[in-house]
Order: structure tokens, then sequence, then C-alpha cells
């Protein structure tokens, strides 16, 4: 075996294919099933923060929403958006099985339209566990927590910002002046 032959095969690093993907997030229920695993002691993040459409495990929600930010994410997602190339359309485009074929189109039209409503659900779920894990790890219940950012930062639906206030420097003991502080006497 000569060195080109080793890099040949590249397994180490390999995730599933675009087409189990694209079969993964065309039903509800698979959604369901993957976003709320149970817990497995052989899994990054005990199997709990797990990226659908680049299939991998995460430590902990932070890394899963950089992950979510990062550019091979964003790749992986715009492949995801287009239909997969499968064999029937290999077939259909020799001549060969075009009935089968003409049955396929009107089922993947079905599933673009279920899978077009399934991305609202699924972002809706995606927004509830990280609620709940934001809850969890402060402490505070996710209406309670909801309310705290929005007097913090202010509502974002009016607008309105709240600016925090500085503290004034205590008259005589102390002046700022160009984001030094001096003592007086």
């Amino acid at each position: 075996m000569g060195r080109y032959s080793v890099k040949r095969y590249k397994t180490k690093r390999r995730t599933r294919d675009l087409d189990l993907i694209y079969n993964d997030i065309s039903n509800k229920e698979t959604i369901h099933k993957l976003k709320n695993q149970p817990l497995d002691e052989t899994k990054p993040g005990l199997g709990q923060y797990y990226c659908i459409e680049c299939a991998k495990y995460f430590e902990e929600q932070l890394s899963l929403d950089r992950h979510n930010k990062g550019k091979i994410h964003k790749r992986r997602v715009k492949e995801l958006k287009a239909r997969p190339y499968t064999p029937v359309e290999a077939e259909a485009a020799g001549g060969v099985n075009m009935i089968k074929f003409l049955e396929l189109v009107e089922k993947y039209k079905q599933l673009e339209a279920y899978k077009s409503e399934n991305q609202q659900e699924f972002e809706q779920l995606k927004r509830q566990k990280k609620d709940t894990l934001d809850a969890i790890i402060t402490g505070i219940p996710s209406e309670q927590l909801k309310q705290m950012q929005e007097e913090q930062y202010g509502d974002k639906k009016s607008g309105k910002k709240i600016q925090p206030t500085r503290p004034s420097p205590a008259s005589g003991n102390a002046s700022v002046s160009a984001g030094e502080v001096e003592m007086t006497e």
C-alpha cells in the first residue's frame, strides 16, 4: 500500500450523506426524535445537543449555537435546500422506469410542502429547547428570564432601548476627566 492509497479513503471525518439527512428533515417525527434523544453516556453532551443538518453532537448548547452561526453549518443548510439526486432520476434520464419517476416527482412535491411547514415547527422547537436550558442554567423560569431581558435591553417590538445609568462621581472626593480618576483634596 502506497502513500496515496491511504489518503484516498477519508473515513475519519465522514458524516451522514445528504440524502439521509434530507429524509430526516422531511419527517416531523424524526426531527422531534433527534432533538429529544434519551441520555447516552457514549455521545458528546450525553446526546442532548445535536445538529440535525450536520449530523453532529456537541458538548454544550454554547458550542451548538456557535456551530449554527458558522460557515460549515450554513453551507450544509444551503446544500439541503436542494433535493438530492437519486438513482431513480438516473434511470429516468436513461429512459428506464419513467412511471416510477413520475410517481416520485409527485411524492417530492408533497414532501416539499410538508418540509416548509415543518421548518417553522423546527425553529420553534429550537427556541423552546434553548429557553428551557437557559432556565435550568440560571434557575429562573423562562417567562421571568424573558421579562428580565426585556427590562435590561429594552422592548424589541417598540424599538425602545433602556440606557444604563452611570453612577455620578461623589461630590468633592473624585473628579472624572477623559476616562481617568483623579483624587482631589
